[in-house]
């Protein structure tokens, strides 16, 4: 198989310090058709290629397809690289103004989203819709979740898709505060609402099918507390969002994966988090690599 397409990293020893030449120089942030269609050399050892790969001094990525494009995010680079084959001779350069942050627990924690994007890439290419008809649900509820008090929005999702859902939110002495909002396309955001310890009920109708769900509301120090590694401020919102997302799934059972939905909700720009939020809306179990 003839294979195209070669981005070699090149890096100067005068032009980086030590410091810099032992972490990574920047991830993956999207890529097109399946992993398998690339090969990554790292160290001399080829590995997978996903979402959040991070990339080091010397990896190189080679495609095994014409059409393979890439999207890289490098640590001293403002903007997104775009990668194709036509890059094969490109050479990048760093200016070592970068901070590392890509720690094991930051890479690991990251690596669990790759099941769930590779679900997602087989299904656009065998043509299957991730709405693809089906009974109105709402998994991420079939079980209790947990969120933290406060001033805030819940956001919901259900499947299919397509479905318009309407939905109302209740506290424990039935009070409304939210009555029959109505929303299309897999999740809806609610209005910011003053969320006071108790237990809160979300109802979704549509199509004559009708699904509750118990929420209930706890001080933010019952909910586990994230990682250091997982907040520094010099990690990428976006990124640092989503690493806390699947984090915070993967706790007690999927206790907190509507508390998790809430980190990206609200910014699905990149693929990574698109890819959580979707799953985390199909009640999906978020396991971390052990």
């Amino acid at each position: 198989m003839m294979r195209f397409a070669i981005l070699l990293f090149w890096f100067w020893a005068a032009s980086i310090s030590p410091s810099w030449s032992a972490g990574e120089i920047g991830y993956v942030e999207d890529f097109t058709g399946l992993a398998s269609r690339y090969r990554v050399t790292h160290d001399g050892h080829e590995i997978p290629m996903r979402l959040c790969l991070p990339l080091y001094v010397g990896d190189t990525i080679e495609a095994l397809d014409d059409k393979a494009r890439a999207t890289l995010r490098m640590i001293d680079h403002p903007e997104p690289v775009a990668w194709s084959r036509g890059d094969r001779d490109t050479k990048l350069t760093t200016s070592g103004a970068g901070t590392s942050f890509l720690s094991d627990l930051m890479n690991s924690t990251l690596a669990a989203l790759s099941p769930f994007d590779e679900q997602k890439r087989d299904r656009v290419l065998t043509t299957i819709r991730g709405d693809g008809g089906g009974e109105f649900g709402v998994p991420l509820l079939e079980s209790r979740q947990t969120i933290s008090l406060g001033q805030k929005t819940i956001a919901v999702g259900w499947l299919p898709a397509s479905t318009l859902a309407e939905i109302s939110i209740t506290d424990n002495k039935g009070k409304a505060l939210v009555s029959k909002s109505k929303a299309s396309g897999g999740i809806w955001l609610s209005p910011s609402l003053n969320l006071k310890p108790g237990q809160y009920r979300v109802t979704l109708v549509a199509g004559g099918s009708k699904v509750a769900g118990d929420i209930d509301v706890v001080d933010a120090l019952q909910i586990p507390h994230l990682p250091a590694e997982l907040t520094q401020e010099n990690i990428p919102q976006s990124l640092r969002h989503t690493a806390q997302a699947v984090w915070l799934a993967a706790q007690s059972n999927g206790q907190y994966r509507l508390e998790a939905l809430q980190l990206v909700a609200n910014d699905r720009s990149t693929r990574s988090a698109a890819v959580l939020t979707e799953a985390l809306i199909a009640g999906k179990t978020i396991e971390l690599p052990k």
